[in-house]
């Protein structure tokens, strides 16, 4: 590889554990333990591939979405403080560690939002709502909807 990405260096070692490891297993549960370790991998390189533009865009999403919120007057003040502390807090940059502080700030303000709103489906409140759904969603289209720790 003259280029590797982190997805390809985790597709090469799923290949290798699948070609060379595999056929020597003989226990069933060593042979689980490398299906746990393969599907890891896999969700390893997918998530490697799209999760700095998946974290950017949805701490986009939740910015624009909370601060229409607060310019409309309306927001409690948990909503404004969560904002305001996103503000004071988030760094510029798209290292992995500096997105995912900036996404967990973004995770707290979407949570002070959907609290605020729980009671009621004004357009912020269904929006709050469609942003947690679709952030759910691609938690599950990583790691798959049968994903399972410990196979049985």
């Amino acid at each position: 590889m003259s280029t590797p990405s982190v997805a390809a260096l985790a597709t090469a070692i799923r290949e290798q554990l699948s070609t060379a490891i595999s056929p020597a297993l003989a226990e069933d549960g060593q042979k689980k333990l490398l299906a746990m370790i393969d599907h890891l991998l896999q969700t390893i390189a997918v998530r490697a591939e799209h999760e700095i533009d998946w974290m950017v865009t949805h701490t986009t999403d939740v910015i624009e979405l909370a601060a229409s919120f607060v310019h409309s007057g309306v927001a409690p003040e948990p909503v404004v403080a969560a904002l305001r502390r996103y503000h004071e807090l988030h760094r510029a940059g798209l290292t992995a560690s500096v997105v995912t502080s900036n996404f967990a700030l973004a995770a707290e303000i979407l949570s002070t939002v959907l609290e605020a709103t729980a009671a009621d489906d004004s357009e912020i409140a269904v929006s709050a709502r469609d942003l947690m759904d679709r952030d759910v969603q691609r938690g599950v289209d990583i790691v798959g909807d049968d994903f399972e720790l410990v196979p049985p």
